[in-house]
């Protein structure tokens, strides 16, 4: 084990890229027991350790690493690997990247794993030891968010959520608060007011006054939270989910079913199924991508289809 700088899956060093503040800061512990048990199973192919200072740290050890012929590991939670993937996505032309990357949830809602069946960071060392030995991957989509920030035009890639509106408020408050997702929610709720969008998808132009936007690549979000039940990783599609309750009573009810994924069967909550995605906002909009806060004065969307490797069984 190195905590140094120094296709063929089995030629390639690996770098454990980390946020060290993560698991409750035992980002550096997990780390290091990781990379012992890596080196019992595999002793002639190296592992490096590198832990990120910050976000934008994050993302150039992402990058420099990759470019340097590395093969990645990303340790943290569902922020951590958009900003390792999306400096990945930003810097290569071809859309779709060559080398599968590994995954080790250690953050506080980890939920994009959870539709591979894994919801601990020893279920997710398992099938990441287990894929590498057996040279195994899946092929995922990822979504791309565009959108202008102060007249400058940005590009962010995320693996599971993008969210406007109730959903972002909440999560800014919670990050404010440092306090609990549940605890922002009974806080929000009862000052919330539906907001008017004109959505341009590939099918269709169409005006909802929606509590929030929830576009979902895969299935949970704010850890156990089942968004988009019918999600899919690989369908080449993604998954919006429009609750319109005008009733802040008839909402608060709505949130728990959050959980199971019944809130989709209510009347008042609509699906969309897309590729593409475009529509107006004030200036300044709160935006949540994969848990981590943004502002955007413009919204663009789009499925970028088998676009990277997951190192997992």
């Amino acid at each position: 084990m190195k905590k140094a700088d120094r296709g063929k899956m089995p030629l390639r060093t690996f770098a454990l890229i980390y946020n060290p503040n993560s698991g409750k800061s035992k980002g550096e512990f997990l780390a290091s027991q990781f990379a012992k048990i890596w080196e019992q199973k595999f002793p002639s192919i190296p592992i490096e350790l590198y832990p990120s200072k910050n976000a934008a740290h994050f993302g150039d050890l992402s990058l420099s690493k990759y470019r340097n012929g590395k093969s990645l590991i990303f340790m943290g939670g569902d922020g951590t690997f958009s900003l390792g993937l999306s400096a990945l996505f930003n810097a290569s032309k071809s859309k779709k990247l060559q080398h599968p990357i590994g995954l080790l949830p250690a953050g506080s809602g980890n939920s994009f794993l959870r539709d591979f069946g894994i919801d601990s960071f020893e279920k997710a060392t398992q099938r990441l030891l287990e894929a590498f030995k057996k040279k195994q991957s899946k092929i995922l989509d990822c979504g791309k968010f565009e959108f202008k920030q102060d007249s400058a035009k940005k590009t962010r890639y995320f693996i599971n959520i993008w969210a406007l509106g109730l959903i972002s408020d909440i999560n800014l408050l919670a990050i404010r608060l440092k306090k609990s997702y549940t605890l922002a929610t009974l806080l929000k709720i009862p000052l919330h007011t539906p907001r008017t969008y004109t959505l341009n998808t590939d099918k269709e132009k169409k005006i909802y006054k929606a509590n929030f936007i929830a576009v979902c690549n895969s299935q949970f979000t704010g850890g156990k939270m089942q968004m988009a039940p019918m999600a899919n990783t690989s369908d080449g599609r993604l998954d919006a989910i429009i609750p319109c309750v005008q009733n802040r009573l008839a909402l608060l009810r709505l949130f728990p079913k959050l959980f199971s994924g019944k809130h989709i069967t209510s009347k008042d909550v609509l699906h969309l199924s897309f590729k593409k995605m475009e529509f107006g906002v004030i200036p300044n909009t709160p935006v949540m991508v994969d848990g981590e806060m943004d502002t955007a004065d413009y919204v663009k969307i789009e499925v970028v289809p088998r676009s990277w490797k997951l190192l997992l069984s």
